[in-house]
């Protein structure tokens, strides 16, 4: 038989084609037809950088609430949270506690609670976190050939470059030599949650182009929490070797907020959330479990801070501030 000629005449839907199968007049009368047929095929799989419900976005934000609640519920059982929770200055006496009262016999949970509190690092380990996540930045930024990738990728990869380069920097000019410890499941979480967050921030894909608002108003937002952020960390680390120890902070904003650097931690974060939702969506989900993370964490903390200041300095003098929420909490 002569050779068969194959016309594809045009696209009826997505996925499927008129093709037109024509045999050559040459062929036997049999042979003559003209056979019109549809032909269709399965679309491509979607990417797992552009498909919202992906497998390692979900397990992401399993990990990040996870962490979230695990930290609440040793934060609601006092024995757990003096064992755990506790580091930092907050291990420092005050010189005004009273003396805690120690229970007559020690029970076999209680030896063992002890004896997996004990498992410490020294507290200056906090510069493994930004160690990891400017690596982490720069090892997924030339994995993905991020100078490639949209541009609003490439804007939030920039960022979250900024904010490890920023605290890796702060951390080693602003670290205290103090040799107070603290346990090393935070530093675990610590290293999982900035290797989690470098994925976080392209895991559900970008937006194919820069958002005009997002631009304009979040970039700049971002920059000035970390600015924010930098000149409250530099103030607390000249009020501590100045007067060569812990004082209460009289800076401004801190009359109002015991912890603004908190506050500025969890909305950089939060911006980040907006910055790298994909395309169709305000806001990526798998960020905005990270935020709730830093939050939670935070959280925590703030509130043992707030507990120490008013067990140095006083609760009068203290009482009135809040922790990281202005005019709220």
């Amino acid at each position: 038989m002569g050779q068969t000629l194959i016309r594809i005449i045009g696209a009826l839907r997505p996925h499927h084609f008129l093709v037109t199968v024509l045999c050559p007049p040459s062929a036997s009368r049999s042979a003559h037809f003209s056979l019109i047929t549809t032909m269709s095929r399965p679309a491509p799989p979607a990417s797992s950088l552009e498909h919202p419900a992906n497998t390692p976005a979900v397990l992401l934000r399993v990990f990040y609430l996870a962490a979230s609640l695990l930290i609440l519920a040793i934060q609601l059982v006092p024995a757990l949270r003096r064992r755990f929770l506790v580091y930092g200055s907050r291990t420092t006496p005050t010189g005004k506690s009273a003396p805690s009262e120690e229970p007559a016999q020690k029970t076999a949970l209680d030896t063992l609670l002890d004896d997996f509190a004990a498992i410490q690092v020294p507290h200056n380990y906090f510069t493994h976190f930004y160690i990891t996540s400017v690596i982490s930045s720069l090892f997924w930024g030339l994995w993905l050939r991020v100078w490639t990738t949209p541009g609003q990728l490439q804007v939030v990869w920039m960022l979250m470059l900024l904010q490890g380069v920023r605290r890796l920097l702060e951390s080693d000019a602003y670290t205290s030599k103090s040799k107070s410890r603290m346990w090393f499941v935070h530093w675990l979480l610590g290293i999982a949650f900035y290797l989690a967050m470098n994925v976080s921030i392209w895991i559900e894909g970008a937006h194919q182009g820069p958002r005009h608002w997002s631009t304009t108003m979040l970039v700049p937002a971002v920059l000035t929490a970390h600015v924010f952020q930098h000149s409250f960390h530099a103030y607390l680390y000249r009020l501590r070797s100045e007067k060569k120890g812990y004082q209460l902070p009289s800076h401004p904003i801190f009359t109002n907020l015991l912890c603004p650097h908190y506050t500025c931690e969890v909305l950089i974060y939060t911006f980040l959330s907006f910055l790298a939702a994909p395309d169709g969506r305000w806001v990526s989900w798998t960020m905005v479990c990270g935020t709730i993370f830093v939050a939670s964490n935070l959280g925590v903390t703030a509130w043992g801070t707030k507990e120490w200041y008013a067990e140095k300095f006083g609760q009068d003098k203290v009482g009135h501030r809040k922790r990281m929420v202005p005019w709220i909490w």
